[in-house]
């Protein structure tokens, strides 16, 4: 027990405060410290968890990889996008997220946008609305104008599923 000289070195809380301690429930009483602490700990687990999840992704989980999706993204509608995607894609195969997939319509390759729509045809449930209708749209652009014949016949076909 810390005994103080005099009463004032101690910190001391007013009888109202006393009274708003006694009414919450007792599971809430915690102090300053622990609150802190446990924010700490929170954030420590958030940060295990991304480490982790980064290092079962394997080379999606790295700097190089969130560098190459951003080049699809910045180059879209350049000359550059073309070497973009062919970088992506040998580097690291064909990408997971909507949106990428969705940029990848646009590419040359019809073998690569055939696989790509094949992709967003999986996720195409889980996607809101306004997504839903958005490639609807790029796939009726693709029916009518892509220069495969297979590419045309398979948007066609994916028109008539949606």
């Amino acid at each position: 027990m810390v005994r103080y000289e005099d009463e004032d070195e101690r910190e001391r809380i007013s009888w109202r405060e006393i009274d708003r301690r006694k009414d919450r429930p007792y599971a809430t009483r915690e102090t300053p410290k622990a609150r802190e602490g446990s924010r700490r700990s929170d954030w420590l687990k958030r940060h295990y968890r991304k480490e982790v999840d980064k290092l079962f992704m394997g080379k999606k989980g790295t700097k190089k990889h969130q560098k190459a999706l951003d080049d699809i993204d910045r180059y879209q509608g350049t000359d550059r996008f073309e070497a973009a995607v062919k970088a992506y894609l040998d580097q690291y195969g064909l990408p997971e997220d909507w949106n990428t997939l969705s940029l990848l319509l646009d590419y040359s390759d019809s073998e690569k946008v055939l696989e790509a729509l094949a992709a967003m045809k999986n996720l195409y449930e889980t996607r809101s609305p306004v997504e839903k209708q958005g490639f609807k749209a790029k796939v009726d652009i693709l029916a009518m104008t892509a220069a495969d014949r297979d590419l045309r016949a398979f948007a066609e076909d994916m028109l008539k599923t949606l």
